[in-house]
């Protein structure tokens, strides 16, 4: 075991030294997918070059559900609870005075898979506990980032050839599973994104994960590549004590989605925005590098 912990640190050492000399250079040009860690508070990252501005001429594709969602143990047969606040978004998305709002009805199979979440989460791939280090008493947050397939890329930029754009914005709703994190003495809290955090309730074991409903997203360019990817957390709810005890799972229940068109707003922005409408329209700025389109307090 102390040789595999070993193997990880060696493993992230070289990889952050790697990022550090190379900037916003592609972290893998060759791999199919790729695991990488995540400094605390971190979101995004370059997976081609970066933008020195925000990304012009920007198409929109339609807000979709996590394809893997159908999957996921508590989740596979709810579908329909998400189709409110997708629709929402999509209605936000087609009023964006940023970028156009393209609605396509169809893509090839192989599109790009972007997952943010603890490396203990159950959504996380089993690749993510090497992101470890020995030291830890808690994992890491991390991205993983499944590249597109060719037939998708090709698919993508001849779509932003017809529309004469230079980017897309490709966006999912899913689910993911955060750490906790300290306040003061006493207290807890929760980074959900891009200057969210919230408190939580203390008297909840401190090792357990929140489940969190979140937008990911990736900026494809011309050709169809993939140059960035992210994610905004937009609510989490936390594990009942009750149900630590006995080992229960808890998931994002039907009046929990239901409040997220609601009553969930941003107490500590201007006008009391939604959370939604606060985390798609920083995951947009951050993807296309616009940082005079965020939203922070």
């Amino acid at each position: 075991m102390a040789a595999m912990r070993f193997k990880a640190l060696a493993h992230v050492s070289v990889m952050l030294a790697g990022v550090l000399a190379a900037g916003c250079a592609a972290l893998d040009e060759r791999a199919v997918a790729q695991t990488q860690r995540l400094a605390e508070g971190e979101f995004y990252a370059w997976l081609g070059p970066c933008l020195r501005q925000a990304a012009d001429a920007t198409a929109l594709l339609p807000v979709s559900l996590d394809p893997e969602l159908a999957t996921a143990l508590g989740y596979g047969h709810r579908a329909a609870a998400f189709t409110p606040i997708l629709t929402a978004m999509n209605t936000q998305l087609q009023g964006n005075a940023c970028c156009r709002y393209v609605a396509v009805e169809s893509l090839p199979s192989g599109a790009p898979y972007v997952i943010v979440g603890s490396a203990d989460s159950e959504f996380a791939p089993p690749e993510a506990q090497e992101q470890v280090l020995p030291h830890e008493r808690f994992a890491p947050m991390v991205m993983y980032v499944r590249k597109p397939s060719v037939a998708w890329s090709e698919a993508v930029a001849a779509l932003l050839a017809r529309e004469g754009a230079n980017y897309a914005v490709v966006t999912w709703l899913g689910i993911s599973q955060y750490p906790k994190g300290r306040e003061g003495a006493f207290g807890k809290k929760v980074v959900l994104g891009t200057g969210h955090e919230e408190p939580i309730r203390f008297l909840t074991a401190e090792d357990k994960l929140l489940e969190v409903l979140q937008l990911t997203g990736v900026l494809v360019d011309a050709q169809g590549i993939v140059v960035r990817a992210g994610a905004e957390g937009v609510v989490a709810r936390d594990t009942p004590f009750a149900a630590q005890v006995f080992d229960v799972s808890k998931v994002l229940d039907d009046r929990t989605l239901e409040q997220v068109l609601t009553s969930e707003r941003r107490q500590d922005l201007p006008g009391v925005p939604h959370k939604w409408e606060v985390a798609l329209g920083n995951l947009l700025a951050q993807l296309r590098g616009d940082r005079a389109g965020l939203r922070v307090p």
